[in-house]
């Protein structure tokens, strides 16, 4: 039986870069670098008081939300960035998903961990660890007591999923990833599936994260993950680099549509891009850092390449994970060269971390949203912060100034915590 093909029909993002793909763009070939001092919450004591945060007044976008909804977002990141996302594309949404059974659409979110801000709960902290035997289970108790299915803290991992289920009624499935870096990339990936094995005709895939809470960030900085302290803002995070030192922490939300290509024959939805083919592989080596062989990332983007039924030549451009640390970039650069062989001399790659940070379970959808662009308007952005490459034989490692290229098909690859790989290819349409 023929393979049903999967199309990307419509995607956005909200970006440290700019809340809707056009901004991101427009920042993009301005070379815009995200990086700030952090405003969200007090960094007094901390080393390191840098991120890329989204710095808009969100607001506006979900005023009119349900009163619950209103308050959860007051104490979830994660959620105001995924509704603001839903908010951006509400009416595109609405119209393309009128074109297919509640039954046969889905939804599935890559998000991060559920950590709330402490600085909201400070008081009542103190309070509860003076007073009470089980702190924690009074102080989330006290702010959820109230009936609905919105929490204020603690919220079911698939909260995103359901809001958006609900608000567009899917009701095939609602579907949640928690697999850290790699977690919004495979839930495209997933819902292609869900496509191909015929439970839904229509899906929305997607993802939300922030690591810019006193929690997140002091837990990521001392896994060592985070670049520490630099006297340059804007340079804090350089992939690639015989310097560099650590990622940046990042957030972002975005999603994408994707359908079955009967459905698209059905409906005449002109498509923006076919997905050709993916990988996706687990290294089973270490929670928090990759296989130094790169077999795992290797298998990931071999099966990519295999899958989609194109040659390696035939990649017009890779936007890579490169997180800027020192265990992730030599790692990747490995794998692509031992899959690629000579043919990656001629094919460009970059990453733009240094642009917009890490977001890490949205890093995948954000970076997607920009390979899309990018291959939408043939712009190649370059690694900002690349100076002294680690690896300069053998591959094109765009650096110092962008580039014009007609992509027409393009790789994008993100590689989590505990060795989650996921690689995806697309064409222009």
């Amino acid at each position: 039986m023929k393979q049903q093909k999967v199309f990307v029909l419509d995607y956005d993002v909200v970006s440290p870069l700019g809340v809707g793909k056009s901004n991101v763009l427009s920042s993009l070939q301005n070379n815009v670098i995200a990086e700030t001092p952090i405003s969200r919450f007090i960094t007094d004591g901390l080393d390191n008081k840098i991120a890329c945060e989204i710095k808009e007044d969100l607001s506006g976008y979900y005023k009119n939300e349900h009163p619950r909804i209103l308050k959860a977002i007051s104490y979830d990141r994660k959620l105001e960035l995924a509704v603001t996302g839903y908010y951006l594309m509400e009416d595109r949404l609405k119209k393309l998903f009128e074109q297919v059974a509640p039954e046969r659409s889905g939804v599935i979110m890559g998000i991060g961990a559920d950590i709330f801000s402490v600085e909201l709960l400070e008081k009542d902290i103190i309070e509860y660890l003076q007073h009470s035997d089980d702190p924690l289970f009074e102080i989330i108790y006290k702010y959820n007591k109230t009936k609905g299915n919105i929490n204020i803290l603690v919220n079911p991992f698939d909260v995103t999923s359901i809001f958006f289920a609900h608000k567009l009624k899917l009701g095939a499935f609602q579907k949640s990833v928690l697999t850290a870096c790699a977690a919004s990339t495979q839930a495209i990936l997933l819902g292609c599936e869900a496509i191909r094995h015929n439970e839904a005709d229509m899906v929305i895939a997607g993802g939300t994260d922030s690591i810019i809470t006193t929690l997140s960030f002091i837990s990521f900085s001392k896994l060592g993950i985070l670049a520490p302290a630099n006297d340059q803002i804007g340079k804090t995070c350089k992939p690639f680099d015989i310097n560099r030192s650590g990622t940046i922490a990042g957030e972002s939300a975005g999603l994408c549509v994707i359908a079955g290509e009967e459905l698209v024959k059905k409906s005449g939805i002109e498509p923006k891009f076919e997905i050709l083919g993916y990988g996706n592989t687990l290294d089973a080596y270490k929670i928090t850092s990759p296989d130094p062989s790169g077999r795992g990332m290797m298998r990931s983007v071999a099966d990519a390449l295999q899958n989609s039924g194109v040659f390696s030549g035939d990649i017009d451009y890779i936007n890579l994970h490169g997180t800027g640390t020192h265990l992730n970039d030599p790692v990747e650069l490995k794998s692509l060269k031992d899959v690629f062989g000579e043919t990656l001399e001629n094919i460009p790659v970059s990453s733009t971390k240094d642009r917009h940070g890490h977001a890490i379970a949205a890093a995948g959808i954000q970076e997607f949203s920009i390979l899309c662009l990018c291959m939408e308007n043939n712009f190649i952005p370059c690694n900002l912060n690349l100076e002294k490459p680690i690896m300069e034989q053998g591959i094109d490692l765009v650096h110092s100034v962008n580039r014009k290229r007609i992509i027409n098909i393009g790789m994008t690859n993100n590689f989590g915590f505990g060795g989650v790989n996921t690689s995806l290819i697309i064409k222009k349409l």
